[in-house]
């Protein structure tokens, strides 16, 4: 059975730095859960890439710093389709 509804990569919360971006035309609301790091960080950015960028890359360097090594994060252009979803996902590794 071909169930697209299904994710064909299973979702490993311990090594995926997740975040959920809440947007407006003005200013973009970002939460994350962050390998190895007890809090649940929330910032509210203006809707600028490059700065979304920058934070996940801060908060990857969070996860590296508990132990956590990240496999990739995403380019620019990736994102931009990402973001019509309202969520990246970047995988890290232990």
């Amino acid at each position: 059975m071909n169930d697209l509804s299904r994710s064909l990569a299973p979702l490993k919360p311990d090594g995926t730095l997740i975040a959920v971006i809440e947007m407006s035309q003005s200013s973009w609301l970002v939460a994350g859960i962050v390998p190895g790091v007890e809090r649940q960080p929330l910032k509210k950015l203006a809707a600028d890439e490059i700065a979304l960028l920058k934070l996940l890359h801060r908060w990857r360097e969070e996860a590296e710093k508990a132990g956590r090594r990240s496999n990739a994060l995403q380019s620019p252009s990736r994102l931009a389709g990402m973001f019509l979803a309202g969520a990246v996902v970047e995988d890290t590794q232990h």
